[in-house]
């Protein structure tokens, strides 16, 4: 039985490409001063091929990644085509530099922050070659109905996707726009509702007026 290691190279790569899959890869930063002290670590293990041989780690399936962005050398594995990156609740701006490199991202924000809604919602631009963003909403997700409006987003809306952490629910940006518009609707036709039961009402109330003065 021939085995893994004398296959034809070529077999070998093609088995290797296929041990990669879409990661959610989680990266934080934590500073104790804002200058410096910087530490990027990460709870995603490396990814299984990468502690297989030396073959598989030669074979670019995986970049070293982000080390620019502490003081020390450390890095994340990383393949930037089909990785999710996750920054949580880190500050974008600890992310500029690599912001270009990111297609995948994921993050978690308050829509009704006034620091995010004012000031960092505009780095998103940032980003300029994310294709897909998801925003794990922090405030109930009805705070957010606005954001595909307000916020200039890297990626097209069927792209961009609202998590509630809640209960797992995730809808796009089209399906949050629908949501919205719904719901707008709906309260356009309580209102009009309400309305007109109060001029019925009035009207009601101002016939039996004239009724009891015409009886008297």
């Amino acid at each position: 039985m021939t085995t893994f290691n004398h296959l034809p190279f070529e077999i070998r790569a093609q088995i290797w490409k296929l041990t990669v899959e879409p990661r959610t890869v989680e990266v934080r930063i934590v500073h104790w001063n804002i200058e410096r002290d910087w530490r990027l670590f990460s709870t995603t293990p490396v990814p299984a091929p990468l502690q297989t041989c030396r073959e598989a780690r030669n074979m670019a399936l995986y970049k070293q990644a982000f080390s620019e962005l502490g003081i020390e050398k450390r890095y994340v594995w990383l393949n930037f085509d089909i990785d999710l990156i996750s920054i949580g609740k880190t500050g974008f701006w600890v992310f500029e530099k690599v912001a270009p490199l990111i297609t995948r991202l994921k993050f978690q924000r308050e829509n009704s922050n006034e620091y995010w809604y004012h000031w960092e919602s505009r780095e998103t631009q940032n980003f300029v070659n994310a294709k897909e963003v998801h925003v794990v909403c922090g405030d109930p997700p009805g705070c957010w109905w606005e954001a595909t409006n307000e916020i200039t987003w890297p990626c097209a809306l069927e792209n961009l996707f609202f998590i509630d952490p809640r209960d797992g629910l995730i809808v796009n940006g089209i399906e949050m726009e629908k949501i919205r518009d719904e719901s707008y609707e709906a309260e356009e036709r309580r209102i009009d509702e309400e309305y007109e039961e109060e001029a019925r009402r009035y009207e009601d109330e101002t016939r039996q007026l004239f009724a009891d003065m015409t009886t008297l």
